[in-house]
């Protein structure tokens, strides 16, 4: 189940990505956030982003949340791109260190980041993202590190 767990994270990283390749506007769409929630998100989903982010510390929850997730990024970020450098195996979740590009909206200001998030992943649905800077205080709430 492990692996199935990384690859279930692994293709939302890949679907995110492909939508700004693809150039389209990232705009959350009802009929996209519908299919990521059917192909990949239990219904009760959450995020969770720290004080240290750019956006600030949040909480989105369920489909509803996870749009205003959506459309608060694409009002801030012209561009937004997530470059994967590892996935972890965290029993019920995936720990995944990763890079972030991002361009301002309204000023085309190019930011990046390093940051770290954990997945759970429970019955090949993903129940929550928690992101982190800090890639210690990551793997210590993976249970990967204490």
């Amino acid at each position: 189940m492990p692996q199935e767990n990384v690859e279930v994270v692994r293709s939302l990283y890949a679907e995110w990505n492909g939508l700004y390749e693809s150039g389209l506007p990232l705009r959350p769409m009802p009929d996209e956030i519908d299919r990521v929630f059917r192909d990949f998100l239990d219904e009760h989903f959450e995020v969770q982003l720290p004080a240290d982010y750019p956006e600030g510390e949040q909480v989105f929850r369920g489909r509803e949340g996870f749009g205003e997730f959506i459309a608060r990024i694409a009002d801030a970020w012209r561009k937004w791109r997530f470059e994967v450098e590892r996935f972890l195996d965290a029993d019920d979740g995936v720990v995944v260190f990763l890079r972030i590009r991002a361009e301002g909206g309204a000023s085309q200001v190019p930011i990046q980041f390093e940051t770290t998030h954990v997945w759970t992943v429970r019955g090949g649905r993903v129940k929550s993202l928690r992101a982190y800077r800090n890639r210690s205080q990551a793997l210590e709430a993976a249970g990967l590190r204490g």
